[in-house]
């Protein structure tokens, strides 16, 4: 399903007048509803079960199993809630709760909407395992692993599959694999239980070579590694709690899918083999034979095969957590390299891809695929709005409202939910506010895990005093104050500081401890807090119920870092906060530069700086004497609530480093801090004198012959000798902050400021007519030959769903044609295309993503405001300008200006556009020059490219996806008039008649 594209409800219900009550509501919303019974009828989208009783006979959940294997999506709208004496479950995707009042069924339908429009965050080719005693009417049942397997090869694909309960069983507590069957079946039935996994599975993944395109429907990991560009190491990088180990266990899921479905006589696709690195011991065992011991522990090799026999036959191996090594007693450099020479050793035993999860920040040396090629990167984008809206709606669909009325008042709460893990969490507590930051969330989180052990009085003794209970209940939305107050919590604070903080100042933490020196550290920590000391090994295990610590193979370490970090932080003193900033401060233990986002600290630790700030609100002022960057970060993310008007020393301690700091990636790490604090750039309407550069009137060479040393030809302009009058011309690019004014003031909507073709761009006018051309080409080519379908389907190229799209497309009239281009393509263009990427918004950061029409008209528009001319450079003014920054007159100089601090470019290491200022020198600060004309992001230009190119004009100055020889001011690249790329940019010149 695509993000706009109409759907199909189906709707079946217990209670006719509620499946036409609720049919009528969907289509009042603009989609296509039709009531279903249990018999064939047409493909279904999306099934909705509308039910008022708890259970289901054996027919009942045969007709709901049959009309599920009829549709994508297949979503229970109970009014009750189930329990654990309800019977069989019956098989569904997600479920929504109603009242059972009719009048609710509005609601219920906004709430559909809501949760399947944002591009099939449900959908999954995975199929349900339904266990029952008895077979179901209609429905093929299994008893044994030969019979389920039969089921999965069926030609229709199956989403729901009837097995015993006693087959079920087996499969997910079965010990180790003795064959290829067991060792898919295992992996296949176990993730299928997890019913928590499926909202969540479908996530966006992009590519580096276009991480700039955030895809308009999800995109598995499977797509990629199909993909014939795909190298055979790949990097899937995100951030903590985005969804990374996730993606691997359900590419590893469809993998033995795959395997199970492929016919014996055939030749056995690749299987796959997932690791979590975070089971290395504390003393890492970094080396083939502990991987071949991970093998072993799922597989018996004596009755099927040993590592390097599965490596052999072109497995695909999946490594979850390079960045595990952090804090470890190995340096994290050390501990990649030494993966990356396990990774060699797969390659050379055969490994078809290895397939490597890393927290992005934290891939700090490169590495390298067979044949020294680059890897290929994909990263997980945060979920969007919508995205987190639909998975709300799931969990409590009051609660997606309240969340996205937050998430239109506050930027910092779309970051805050942004995380699967985080969000997963946050919903699970049936909260009835939004937390608004980190901390809250998870102390919600712990809360209402306490308060249910209370609500079923399941005591722990001291640990948790039953006199908190009602001081949880009174402050749960904000229960830090009496969590602080519980021996339990201050336990795990003690065990999280020492599985955090590194022994020696810039070394590694443990991350990870055997369970007897755990109970160790808790009994100490229990006797100071005056509690029991004796109840350490109660402790211990009372955490493990409440998922705040986990043991794996002996060792016992915190369900995921954010809570780790969290738990240190609500242990930490003042002092003890301050010394580790200062710490990590020293230059000995900062990260290696040519990985950093713009926007990071240089901190391992920020999150727990950020915590700490979330907790106790003075933080921020502490950490500014230590460093400015480090507080504005724990300052930003404290939240309103936390924040005590210290802004405005840290906006002038960040201002006055910049006068000494010369460091690209620390002068990055400040601009992008001042433009989240609101600290803003001269521009015409602010501080203007120091917004225009004036360009000195007189002669210039420009332009220069062809190279030698350019990988490519003819892509300089010609050399030649000018004389320009003076012009005035921005001395930084047009910032977001500044371009931000041109959207808030409607111009997008108003005619005035743009061109004929401009105006025609903007309003997606053409879009529909090329549309419908486009798709009846195609149409007339499949009617030619509708033959090709069934080849595709009997190729296995395509599934029976997929070849059934086909006919219906090659049916299609021309008014149906029509009628779906108009809803697809006739959206106008609203803002820039990556105005809302993370990675390209801050206030600070030029803007990306403009055609040459924007940049017009956003001329055009200021023109208006200030009363006097304004307009895109000549290209002849632009490079006398770049001369005039360098303090030269002629481009045959420039050759030594281009060093590797001249710049932003693909040699500088940064995933994104640095802040404006980032590479401004100290002259061109003394005398206002124009700044950062080299590198960062191509400009317009008015020209044309070439006589008769009258849809291409004129770039600029390089960019930060582009080699260094690309920002020297002679370079000419060129750009559709409609381009819209992460690394286009532009300036103006202002006043005076063009030259």
């Amino acid at each position: 399903m695509t993000g706009n594209a109409r759907v199909s409800f189906g709707v079946w219900s217990d209670r006719v007048v509620a499946a036409e009550q609720l049919q009528s509501d969907l289509r009042e919303s603009g989609e296509h509803a039709i009531t279903v019974g249990g018999e064939s009828g047409p493909p279904i989208e999306c099934l909705v079960v509308l039910t008022r009783k708890p259970q289901f006979d054996v027919g009942e959940l045969g007709t709901l199993a049959r009309l599920a294997n009829r549709a994508q999506i297949t979503i229970a709208v109970d009014r009750h809630r189930p329990g654990a004496d309800d019977g069989p479950p019956w098989p569904r995707d997600v479920t929504l709760h109603w009242s059972g009042r009719y009048p609710d069924l509005a609601q219920v339908a906004q709430a559909l909407v809501d949760l399947v429009r944002p591009a099939g965050l449900l959908s999954s080719p995975l199929p349900t395992f339904l266990p029952t005693e008895t077979p179901l009417p209609g429905i093929p049942h299994a008893a044994g692993r030969h019979e389920l397997i039969e089921q999965l090869r069926r030609p229709e694909e199956l989403r729901v599959i009837s097995l015993t309960r006693a087959l079920h069983d087996e499969l997910l507590h079965a010990d180790r694999a003795e064959s290829r069957a067991d060792y898919d079946l295992f992996r296949l039935v176990r993730w299928g239980a997890e019913e928590a996994n499926r909202p969540f599975i479908n996530l966006r993944l992009t590519r580096s070579e276009r991480p700039s395109i955030r895809p308009e429907q999800p995109r598995a990991l499977d797509t990629v590694l199909k993909d014939l560009r795909t190298r055979r190491l790949v990097l899937l990088l995100g951030e903590p709690g985005a969804g990374k180990s996730q993606q691997l266990r359900y590419f590893d899921a469809g993998s033995a899918l795959r395997s199970l479905r492929q016919p014996g006589a055939g030749p056995w696709p690749p299987n796959s083999f997932y690791v979590a690195l975070a089971a290395q011991p504390a003393q890492p065992d970094i080396s083939m034979d502990w991987l071949a011991h991970q093998w072993a522990a799922a597989v018996d090799p004596t009755r099927w095969c040993d590592l390097r026999t599965f490596l052999a036959d072109g497995g695909t191996v999946l490594l979850d957590g390079l960045n595990e090594g952090g804090m470890r007693s190995l340096p994290l450099p050390q501990w990649m390299t030494r993966w990356r020479d396990v990774m060699s050793e797969l390659f050379g035993a055969g490994a078809s891809k290895v397939v490597v999860s890393c927290r992005t920040r934290d891939l700090v040396i490169p590495m390298r695929a067979p044949r020294n090629e680059a890897p290929t990167e994909v990263s997980l984008l945060p979920l969007s709005k919508d995205d987190i809206v639909a998975i709300a709606t799931q969990a409590d669909p009051r609660m997606a409202r309240r969340l996205k009325r937050a998430l239109d008042d506050d930027g910092m709460i779309a970051k805050l939910y942004s995380s699967p893990f985080r969000l997963r969490r946050f919903l699970e507590t049936g909260a009835d506010g939004v937390a608004p930051t980190g901390a809250r969330l998870y102390g919600t989180v712990i809360a209402a895990a306490l308060l249910r052990d209370f609500d079923q009085d399941n005591l722990h003794d001291d640990l948790v005093p039953g006199r908190v209970a009602p001081a949880l209940r009174t402050h749960y939305a904000n229960p830090w104050p009496v969590l602080d107050t519980i021996p339990l919590i201050k336990a795990l604070a003690a065990l999280a500081k020492e599985l955090t903080f590194p022994a020696v100042p810039g070394g590694n933490a443990l991350l990870t401890m055997r369970p007897a020196r755990a109970i160790g550290v808790l009994n100490n920590a229990l006797a100071a807090a005056g509690g029991d000391a004796s109840k350490a090994a109660m402790a211990l295990d009372t955490a493990e119920d409440f998922h705040i610590l986990q043991e794996e193979r002996g060792d016992i370490r915190f369900t995921h870092p954010s809570l780790q970090h969290l738990f240190a932080a609500s242990g930490c003193t003042d002092e003890e906060i301050v010394a580790l900033a200062e710490q990590e401060r020293q230059p000995s233990h900062r990260r290696p530069p040519g990985r950093l986002s713009p926007t990071y600290a240089e901190h391992r630790y920020e999150e727990l700086f950020q915590f700490a700030a979330q907790l106790r609100p003075e933080v921020p002022r502490l950490l500014l004497r230590v460093d400015p960057v480090l507080a504005a970060r724990a300052y930003l993310a404290a939240g309103p609530d936390a924040r005590h008007g210290v802004d405005e020393e840290i906006r002038e301690s960040l201002a006055n480093s910049l006068v000494d700091e010369w460091d690209p990636a620390r002068r990055a790490a400040i601009m992008a801090a001042l433009g989240e604090l609101g600290w803003r750039l001269p521009t015409p309407s602010y501080r203007g004198s120091e917004a225009m550069s004036t360009v000195p009137a007189g002669e210039w060479r420009l332009g220069r012959r062809g190279r030698d040393d350019a990988p490519e030809t003819d892509t300089d302009s010609e050399p030649r000798t000018v004389e320009l009058g003076s012009f005035q011309i921005s001395r930084f690019p047009v910032s977001n902050l500044e371009y931000r004014a041109f959207v808030e003031a409607g111009a997008y909507d108003d005619k005035a400021w743009w061109t004929p073709e401009g105006w025609q761009w903007v309003t997606n006018s053409r879009a529909v007519e090329q549309s419908v051309i486009e798709w009846t080409r195609r149409q007339d080519n499949l009617r030619r030959d509708l033959g090709q379908i069934v080849t595709l389907l009997r190729a296995g190229r395509a599934t029976p769903a997929a070849a059934a799209a086909l006919l219906r497309f090659a049916n299609l009239s021309e008014t149906e044609i029509v009628a779906y281009a108009r809803s697809q393509q006739a959206r106008p263009i609203r803002h820039p295309r990556f105005w809302q990427r993370s990675a390209l918004n801050n206030p600070l950061q030029p803007v990306v993503g403009v055609s040459w029409f924007e940049a017009n008209a956003f001329c055009a528009w200021l023109a208006d405001r200030h009363g006097v001319p304004v307009r895109l450079p000549s290209e002849n003014e632009w490079e006398a300008a770049c001369l005039h920054s360098l303090g030269l007159t002629d481009c045959a100089d420039v050759t030594g200006a281009l060093t590797g601090d001249a710049g932003n470019t693909l040699e500088s290491g940064f995933p994104a556009t640095t802040p404006i200022r980032t590479y401004a020198t100290e002259a061109q600060q003394r005398e206002r020059l124009p700044v950062e004309m080299l590198g960062n992001v191509f400009e317009w230009c008015f020209d044309y490219y070439a006589p008769g190119h009258h849809n291409r004009r004129i770039l600029k100055g390089g960019s930060w996806r582009h080699e260094r020889w690309r920002a020297h001011p002679a370079y000419r690249g060129r750009g559709n008039v409609d381009a819209q790329n992460d690394d286009l940019g532009f300036r103006y010149v202002m006043g005076g008649a063009e030259s």
